[in-house]
């Protein structure tokens, strides 16, 4: 499994787990976060359930686009095993990896009002998606050329590293070429 199909899981299953409280047990967390105890109602609960809905369709969307659940039959999988990227893969990490920043934001701002167990781990969770979804956004779709003797990383840099030892060499080689078929 690459590193976008194992962000997107992760992902997955913190929306689904997120989601899990807010379907079965509506009355819970109203009560929870009210300072008295009172009657759910009607709209508390279908919101609180709609909102679980939501993250669970998220959560099955994010699995359907970075290639985990496949969605083509089993006879169209079997010919295409020449070991394609999914196109989707980065685009749903990207998009993933921007509910989490906005969602650890938000639960920042709620925790300079006052710091409650829920807003602190729902924080580090989507805190801690968020800074693996970078790492996979920039680095995940590198291919590591090691040299077999020396051990050294043979790859020039990439996005956002330039190589600048490489361009300059480069440059005096083109200079080089330049200055070379002037004289002849």
């Amino acid at each position: 499994m690459d590193t976008y199909k194992t962000y997107n899981a992760a992902s997955s299953a913190y929306l689904a787990l997120q989601a899990v409280p807010l379907l079965v047990t509506p009355k819970l967390i109203i009560n929870m976060l009210a300072s008295e105890p009172r009657l759910i109602t009607d709209v508390e609960s279908y919101m609180l359930r709609a909102l679980g809905f939501a993250l669970l369709t998220l959560s099955a969307f994010t699995l359907l686009l970075s290639g985990l659940l496949p969605v083509a039959p089993p006879s169209a999988s079997a010919s295409d095993e020449s070991g394609s990227e999914n196109p989707y893969a980065y685009p749903t990490a990207v998009t993933s990896t921007v509910y989490h920043a906005l969602s650890a934001f938000y639960l920042y701002t709620q925790i300079t009002r006052g710091f409650s167990f829920g807003y602190g781990s729902g924080m580090l969770a989507s805190s801690a998606l968020f800074c693996v979804g970078v790492f996979c956004c920039l680095f995940g779709n590198e291919r590591s050329r090691v040299s077999k003797s020396t051990g050294a990383d043979k790859r020039t840099s990439n996005f956002p590293f330039a190589n600048t030892e490489s361009a300059r060499e480069k440059k005096k080689d083109s200079k080089r070429k330049s200055v070379s078929s002037k004289f002849r």
